[in-house]
């Protein structure tokens, strides 16, 4: 069990802090945004990710390569992926060990669909990541509900995709909401290399009605694991 107590660096489930600290995130990107808005009036665009400063270090090009996407690039050379327009990473939370491990939470909401979104990640490299049977172990345990079913294997001819879904009932001041995820294990195909993926949606204000579109909120997630690609 030593991989599993040393790779856990403990993986802090986002939904607990997120809403406490992306209001303070807020906070600060106003001060950056004033200060950069008279200093590089052009060079960043409006968008969330690029007005955070510690957010904008990840971001490989000023350019969307998809409709609402830019592309996220590790701070490991280890792997890209898209990455939403209006989501920051949260510095508070992201953890890195040289070029082979590096944990990160990406939270944004919708405030006129009333939704909060974050996505978990953690990146390694090394031999222990071509055990399957234990990295969905510990992405099983890791994924709020403490996930027993089974995984669907998807292969790619760069990766291979492990994927799940689940849902858990949370209480917010007497509220009930439903919190809906959809995690995986991706696994390069052609080295040590793999993340482990959590990719969550529910109400920002379970005190407010929202309506979680559960099989685009899936499709969606799917297409962001889909887009992580391995650097050697």
């Amino acid at each position: 069990m030593d991989r599993m107590e040393q790779s856990g660096k403990e993986w802090m489930p986002l939904k607990k802090y997120w809403q406490a600290l992306w209001l303070s995130a807020l906070v600060l990107m106003g001060g950056c945004h004033m200060d950069e808005q008279k200093e590089q009036p052009k060079k960043w665009p409006d968008t969330v990710a690029f007005q955070d400063e510690f957010t904008r270090e990840f971001m490989a090009s000023t350019k969307e390569v998809k409709e609402g996407y830019y592309l996220f690039q590790s701070k490991t050379d280890g792997y890209t992926m898209l990455f939403p327009k209006d989501a920051v990473v949260a510095k508070w939370l992201y953890e890195r060990d040289g070029k082979d491990f590096e944990s990160l939470a990406i939270g944004w909401d919708n405030e006129e669909e009333n939704l909060d979104y974050s996505i978990d990640l953690q990146y390694e490299q090394g031999e222990h990541m071509e055990d399957i049977e234990t990295n969905l172990y510990l992405l099983s345990s890791r994924a709020y509900a403490d996930y027993n079913g089974s995984y669907m294997k998807q292969e790619y001819n760069d990766k291979t995709i492990y994927f799940a879904k689940s849902q858990k009932d949370i209480s917010v001041d007497d509220k009930h909401d439903t919190e809906y995820l959809f995690f995986s294990y991706i696994k390069s195909n052609n080295s040590h290399q793999g993340v482990l993926f959590i990719y969550s949606v529910n109400c920002n204000d379970a005190r407010k009605s929202c309506q979680v579109k559960v099989e685009e909120e899936e499709k969606t997630a799917k297409m962001l694991m889909r887009s992580i690609t391995f650097y050697d």
